[in-house]
């Protein structure tokens, strides 16, 4: 199992670079809430750096896929929480963001957790879906990404990426959630499951978790690229892994019914606790800089 877990680590990275290529792509500092579709449409096709980083995101998506139908998903998206710490680091040195002592603090603390997640012994411990609590976790997700969306759109908000990162976080959470249960499905009527199956995809795309988790793919998807348009991705990308953790290990335990042993628990709260750090150190920087620019 231990290659498992050091794929996913593996996906990190190109999630990541992925993210800085997206950023580095948008980083005109436009304020997209002003275009037009048409527009916009037009500003996003002829933006090959940005297509790049799509284009890997996708593939990386497919990987995942496929590595967290073997292992539980409050193993895989914690390792997955790394690529935000590739984020920082290619930032620094790509997109002239500034690291301070607190953030560095922060990434060792996501390292020391990540370590601790990729050595547990079983990796593989979930059950059955429970799509009652699924279904509940869905319509909180659905309210409060409506809400956020609203509010940052129609009220004049200086950080309004901060909106849409957590927007983000929520519904890719609700994504990764939909995934392992479509997946968990077609393992129960096929007995196995591989993207590289076409018995195994025909199965997976005509189940009806499959339509949920492509819903909230695009409204993440597009949260993503306001919430790039705008503002740093050392803020708002570990911003995306709070919110989308949360989600994500609340439904590997209640939905899932996964084994929660003392080792992952301690890698988890290093994780969490070191994105949490990140998150805060980000957002306080960024607003002392906004303070001293407007006096």
């Amino acid at each position: 199992m231990i290659i498992h877990t050091l794929l996913v680590f593996f996906c990190s990275f190109l999630y990541g670079l992925s993210a800085v290529l997206c950023k580095y792509g948008l980083q005109h500092k436009v304020d997209v809430r002003s275009f037009s579709l048409t527009s916009l449409l037009l500003f996003l096709v002829k933006n090959k750096i940005w297509i790049i980083g799509v284009a890997l995101s996708f593939v990386t998506n497919i990987a995942v896929v496929e590595l967290q139908s073997f292992i539980d998903v409050s193993v895989v998206y914690p390792i997955l929480n790394f690529s935000y710490i590739f984020v920082l680091i290619l930032g620094y040195y790509f997109l002239d963001e500034i690291l301070y002592k607190r953030q560095w603090i922060g990434i060792i603390t996501v390292v020391c957790g990540t370590l601790i997640i990729i050595l547990i012994d079983n990796p593989a411990t979930g059950e059955e879906t429970n799509t009652q609590r699924l279904f509940m976790v869905n319509i909180l997700s659905i309210m409060t990404i409506l809400f956020l969306m609203i509010k940052a759109w129609r009220q004049k908000i200086e950080n309004y990426e901060i909106y849409f990162a957590i927007c983000t976080g929520i519904s890719f959470g609700n994504v990764e959630t939909y995934i392992k249960t479509n997946t968990n499905m077609v393992m129960v009527d096929l007995g196995h499951f591989s993207v590289f199956s076409i018995d195994s995809l025909a199965h997976f795309i005509m189940m009806w978790p499959f339509f949920m988790l492509m819903a909230f793919s695009v409204v993440g998807w597009v949260c993503m690229q306001v919430t790039y348009s705008h503002g740093n991705v050392s803020v708002s990308v570990p911003l995306f892994a709070v919110i989308q953790s949360c989600i994500t290990l609340s439904c590997g335990y209640f939905v899932f019914g996964e084994h929660f042993a003392f080792q992952k628990i301690l890698g988890i709260i290093a994780i969490v606790s070191g994105v949490v750090m990140l998150v805060l150190s980000s957002v306080n920087t960024v607003q002392l800089d906004t303070a001293r620019q407007k006096s």
